[in-house]
């Protein structure tokens, strides 16, 4: 899916308000103010640990205002792994293609014609 399906996918739910496109990646007391954000969420599974750190963490002014929680991702897909079965996917779909390719090049080279008589 482009970025405006998963977006529009993320919006169906009915715990979603807003789908911000393009947010930055530390959440500020604006955006928090100008969205009028009641809960910021992460998920225990993600790409970094980024929300565990003191220093340099994303979700600081979050968890200042005790707007901030973790929850429990129920699978553990990343866009690593997502990706990482895209590629594999794209192969098995290479090779299968090739042998679909070679039989047909095979019948058609080996085709006679047929006459209506």
């Amino acid at each position: 899916m482009n970025l405006h399906e998963r977006s529009l996918s993320v919006l169906a739910c009915r715990y979603v308000d807003e789908v911000i496109i393009g947010a930055p990646r530390e959440v500020s007391r604006d955006m928090i103010t100008t969205f009028n954000i009641s809960l910021v969420v992460h998920g225990t599974i993600s790409e970094s640990d980024d929300f565990q750190k003191e220093e340099g963490n994303p979700y600081a002014i979050p968890i200042s205002m005790g707007i901030f929680k973790v929850l429990e991702s129920p699978l553990d897909i990343t866009t690593t792994t997502i990706i990482r079965r895209i590629v594999a996917n794209h192969e098995a779909y290479e090779k299968r293609n090739e042998k679909k390719s070679a039989s047909e090049k095979k019948y058609y080279e080996a085709k006679t014609y047929v006459s209506g008589d």
